[in-house]
Protein backbone atom coordinates (compact mmCIF):
# COMPACT_ATOMS: atom_id res chain seq x y z
CA UNK A 1 0.00 0.00 0.00
CA UNK A 2 1.82 3.29 -1.18
CA UNK A 3 0.47 6.09 1.46
CA UNK A 4 1.05 8.69 -1.05
CA UNK A 5 -1.96 7.60 -2.80
CA UNK A 6 -4.79 8.09 -0.15
CA UNK A 7 -6.01 10.71 1.80
CA UNK A 8 -5.76 10.95 5.44
CA UNK A 9 -9.56 10.36 5.98
CA UNK A 10 -8.32 7.01 4.20
CA UNK A 11 -5.45 5.87 5.91
CA UNK A 12 -7.37 6.79 9.07
CA UNK A 13 -10.14 4.26 8.59
CA UNK A 14 -8.44 1.39 7.04
CA UNK A 15 -10.05 1.83 3.63
CA UNK A 16 -10.98 3.66 0.64
CA UNK A 17 -14.05 3.80 -2.23
CA UNK A 18 -13.29 1.93 -5.72
CA UNK A 19 -16.31 2.49 -7.74
CA UNK A 20 -19.07 0.94 -5.72
CA UNK A 21 -16.74 -1.03 -3.75
CA UNK A 22 -14.76 -0.76 -0.94
CA UNK A 23 -11.42 -1.67 -0.47
CA UNK A 24 -8.80 -2.77 2.57
CA UNK A 25 -5.79 -0.81 2.47
CA UNK A 26 -3.90 -3.33 3.39
CA UNK A 27 -4.39 -6.85 1.65
CA UNK A 28 -6.65 -4.95 -1.29
CA UNK A 29 -9.99 -7.44 -0.05
CA UNK A 30 -12.81 -5.79 -2.09
CA UNK A 31 -16.18 -5.47 -0.16
CA UNK A 32 -19.56 -4.02 -0.66
CA UNK A 33 -20.80 -2.22 2.50
CA UNK A 34 -19.00 -0.50 5.38
CA UNK A 35 -20.01 -3.02 8.05
CA UNK A 36 -18.11 -5.67 6.31
CA UNK A 37 -15.00 -3.74 5.71
CA UNK A 38 -14.42 -2.85 9.48
CA UNK A 39 -15.34 -6.41 10.38
CA UNK A 40 -12.51 -7.23 7.89
CA UNK A 41 -10.36 -4.98 9.48
CA UNK A 42 -10.36 -5.90 13.42
CA UNK A 43 -10.41 -9.84 12.69
CA UNK A 44 -7.30 -9.65 10.15
CA UNK A 45 -5.73 -6.59 10.81
CA UNK A 46 -6.18 -6.39 14.73
CA UNK A 47 -8.17 -2.70 13.91
CA UNK A 48 -7.41 0.36 11.52
CA UNK A 49 -5.62 2.26 14.26
CA UNK A 50 -3.22 -1.27 14.59
CA UNK A 51 -2.88 -2.18 10.96
CA UNK A 52 -2.02 1.78 10.08
CA UNK A 53 0.98 1.71 13.80
CA UNK A 54 2.24 -1.62 12.42
CA UNK A 55 2.09 -0.62 8.36
CA UNK A 56 5.18 -1.73 6.75
CA UNK A 57 6.17 0.65 4.64
CA UNK A 58 9.56 3.09 4.73
CA UNK A 59 7.29 6.09 5.43
CA UNK A 60 6.61 5.08 8.97
CA UNK A 61 9.12 5.86 11.06
CA UNK A 62 7.61 5.23 14.28
CA UNK A 63 9.71 3.45 17.16
CA UNK A 64 8.06 0.14 19.20
CA UNK A 65 7.94 2.77 22.06
CA UNK A 66 6.28 5.57 19.50
CA UNK A 67 3.42 3.00 18.77
CA UNK A 68 2.97 1.75 22.46
CA UNK A 69 2.39 5.60 23.35
CA UNK A 70 -0.07 6.56 20.59
CA UNK A 71 -1.72 2.92 20.91
CA UNK A 72 -2.12 4.43 24.96
CA UNK A 73 -2.96 7.86 24.01
CA UNK A 74 -6.16 6.49 21.80
CA UNK A 75 -7.28 5.13 25.12
CA UNK A 76 -9.63 7.39 27.30
CA UNK A 77 -7.10 7.01 29.80
CA UNK A 78 -5.72 9.72 32.09
CA UNK A 79 -2.04 10.59 31.85
CA UNK A 80 -1.41 9.48 35.64
CA UNK A 81 -3.07 5.80 34.21
CA UNK A 82 -0.85 5.81 30.90
CA UNK A 83 1.90 6.48 32.73
CA UNK A 84 1.60 3.51 35.27
CA UNK A 85 0.68 1.13 32.29
CA UNK A 86 4.00 2.12 30.71
CA UNK A 87 5.61 2.47 33.91
CA UNK A 88 6.83 5.57 32.90
CA UNK A 89 6.42 9.15 34.50
CA UNK A 90 3.44 11.66 34.15
CA UNK A 91 5.72 14.12 33.02
CA UNK A 92 7.13 11.90 30.39
CA UNK A 93 3.54 11.41 29.12
CA UNK A 94 2.94 14.81 28.93
CA UNK A 95 6.16 15.65 27.08
CA UNK A 96 5.71 13.07 24.62
CA UNK A 97 1.73 14.13 23.65
CA UNK A 98 3.28 17.87 23.16
CA UNK A 99 6.17 16.50 20.82
CA UNK A 100 3.27 14.23 18.91
CA UNK A 101 1.41 18.09 18.42
CA UNK A 102 4.53 19.79 17.54
CA UNK A 103 4.90 17.45 15.12
CA UNK A 104 1.90 17.06 13.63
CA UNK A 105 1.72 21.08 13.16
CA UNK A 106 5.34 20.84 11.02
CA UNK A 107 4.21 18.29 8.88
CA UNK A 108 0.44 20.18 8.21
CA UNK A 109 2.63 23.14 7.24
CA UNK A 110 5.22 20.64 5.10
CA UNK A 111 2.21 19.78 2.90
CA UNK A 112 0.74 23.17 2.52
CA UNK A 113 4.30 24.15 1.62
CA UNK A 114 4.71 21.40 -1.09
CA UNK A 115 1.59 21.68 -2.39
CA UNK A 116 2.06 25.56 -3.04
CA UNK A 117 5.35 24.93 -4.92
CA UNK A 118 4.57 21.59 -6.71
CA UNK A 119 0.33 20.73 -6.70
CA UNK A 120 -1.32 17.73 -5.24
CA UNK A 121 -0.31 15.02 -7.25
CA UNK A 122 0.08 11.55 -5.67
CA UNK A 123 0.43 8.43 -7.53
CA UNK A 124 -2.27 6.40 -8.59
CA UNK A 125 -2.21 3.17 -7.39
CA UNK A 126 -2.36 -0.26 -10.16
CA UNK A 127 -4.97 -2.68 -9.42
CA UNK A 128 -3.53 -6.23 -9.26
CA UNK A 129 -3.01 -8.45 -11.74
CA UNK A 130 -4.78 -12.07 -12.08
CA UNK A 131 -2.23 -14.36 -11.31
CA UNK A 132 -2.86 -16.20 -15.12
CA UNK A 133 -1.89 -12.89 -16.61
CA UNK A 134 1.78 -11.46 -18.39
CA UNK A 135 3.52 -9.16 -16.31
CA UNK A 136 4.09 -6.76 -19.46
CA UNK A 137 0.58 -7.30 -21.00
CA UNK A 138 -0.60 -3.71 -21.20
CA UNK A 139 -4.64 -4.48 -20.87
CA UNK A 140 -4.44 -5.45 -17.30
CA UNK A 141 -2.24 -1.94 -16.51
CA UNK A 142 -5.44 -0.33 -15.18
CA UNK A 143 -4.78 2.74 -12.63
CA UNK A 144 -7.97 2.73 -9.67
CA UNK A 145 -8.61 6.40 -11.41
CA UNK A 146 -9.19 4.57 -14.28
CA UNK A 147 -11.53 1.51 -12.88
CA UNK A 148 -13.50 4.44 -10.85
CA UNK A 149 -13.90 6.25 -13.77
CA UNK A 150 -14.66 3.48 -16.21
CA UNK A 151 -17.28 2.05 -13.47
CA UNK A 152 -19.09 4.99 -13.14
CA UNK A 153 -19.29 5.37 -16.86
CA UNK A 154 -20.59 1.68 -17.62
CA UNK A 155 -22.69 0.52 -14.71
CA UNK A 156 -25.48 1.85 -13.62
CA UNK A 157 -25.31 1.85 -9.50
CA UNK A 158 -28.93 3.71 -8.93
CA UNK A 159 -30.46 0.15 -9.88
CA UNK A 160 -31.35 -1.93 -7.57
CA UNK A 161 -28.43 -4.90 -8.04
CA UNK A 162 -25.26 -4.48 -10.25
CA UNK A 163 -26.56 -2.82 -13.91
CA UNK A 164 -23.91 -3.23 -16.53
CA UNK A 165 -25.59 -0.72 -19.41
CA UNK A 166 -22.84 -1.51 -22.46
CA UNK A 167 -19.68 -3.24 -22.85
CA UNK A 168 -17.37 -0.57 -24.17
CA UNK A 169 -14.92 -1.70 -27.13
CA UNK A 170 -11.46 -2.27 -25.95
CA UNK A 171 -10.35 -5.23 -24.27
CA UNK A 172 -8.84 -3.11 -21.13
CA UNK A 173 -11.89 -1.37 -20.64
CA UNK A 174 -13.40 -4.72 -20.90
CA UNK A 175 -11.22 -5.66 -18.29
CA UNK A 176 -11.40 -2.91 -15.66
CA UNK A 177 -15.25 -3.77 -15.44
CA UNK A 178 -14.47 -7.67 -15.08
CA UNK A 179 -12.53 -6.54 -12.03
CA UNK A 180 -15.96 -5.41 -10.52
CA UNK A 181 -17.92 -8.25 -11.65
CA UNK A 182 -15.63 -10.95 -9.85
CA UNK A 183 -16.62 -8.92 -6.69
CA UNK A 184 -20.32 -10.66 -7.10
CA UNK A 185 -18.58 -14.24 -6.56
CA UNK A 186 -17.03 -15.25 -3.33
CA UNK A 187 -13.58 -16.98 -2.82
CA UNK A 188 -14.31 -20.92 -1.73
CA UNK A 189 -17.47 -21.25 -3.11
CA UNK A 190 -18.26 -23.38 -6.10
CA UNK A 191 -20.94 -22.20 -8.27
CA UNK A 192 -22.75 -24.59 -10.90
CA UNK A 193 -23.15 -22.79 -14.46
CA UNK A 194 -26.84 -22.00 -13.66
CA UNK A 195 -25.43 -19.99 -10.92
CA UNK A 196 -22.99 -18.39 -12.42
CA UNK A 197 -25.62 -17.59 -15.32
CA UNK A 198 -28.15 -16.49 -12.74
CA UNK A 199 -25.87 -14.23 -11.55
CA UNK A 200 -24.65 -12.70 -14.53
CA UNK A 201 -27.97 -11.99 -16.31
CA UNK A 202 -29.07 -9.68 -13.37
CA UNK A 203 -26.21 -7.70 -14.41
CA UNK A 204 -26.03 -7.50 -18.40
CA UNK A 205 -29.03 -9.40 -20.92
CA UNK A 206 -25.13 -11.24 -22.90
CA UNK A 207 -23.94 -13.21 -20.13
CA UNK A 208 -22.86 -15.87 -21.83
CA UNK A 209 -20.03 -13.39 -22.90
CA UNK A 210 -19.62 -11.67 -19.44
CA UNK A 211 -18.79 -15.35 -18.40
CA UNK A 212 -16.18 -16.68 -20.94
CA UNK A 213 -14.18 -13.03 -20.60
CA UNK A 214 -14.24 -14.22 -16.67
CA UNK A 215 -13.23 -17.18 -17.62
CA UNK A 216 -10.47 -15.71 -20.62
CA UNK A 217 -8.78 -13.13 -18.38
CA UNK A 218 -8.26 -15.33 -15.18
CA UNK A 219 -10.67 -14.30 -12.85
CA UNK A 220 -12.63 -17.56 -12.45
CA UNK A 221 -11.95 -21.21 -13.37
CA UNK A 222 -13.83 -24.16 -14.29
CA UNK A 223 -13.96 -27.73 -14.16
CA UNK A 224 -13.23 -29.43 -17.71
CA UNK A 225 -16.75 -30.83 -17.93
CA UNK A 226 -17.73 -26.88 -17.92
CA UNK A 227 -20.45 -27.52 -14.79
CA UNK A 228 -18.70 -26.02 -11.45
CA UNK A 229 -17.26 -22.39 -11.66
CA UNK A 230 -14.96 -20.74 -8.69
CA UNK A 231 -13.08 -17.61 -8.64
CA UNK A 232 -9.56 -17.56 -8.55
CA UNK A 233 -8.79 -13.66 -8.41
Amino acid sequence: MDPSSLTTAELVQGYHQLGDLLRCNYCQADFTDRQQVTSHLERQHGGPLSALLNLASKYNTLTPKQRELLRAFSQPLKDKDIANLLQISASTVRHQKFTFREKAKQAQLYLAQYEAVFGATPTDTMLPMPPTAISNDTRFKITEKEYRKLTQQYFDFSAPHLTLTRLPKGQKKVIALLYRIRAEFSFGTEYPQTAVDAKLKTIYFDYVTLRRYLIDYGFLARTADNRTYWRIF
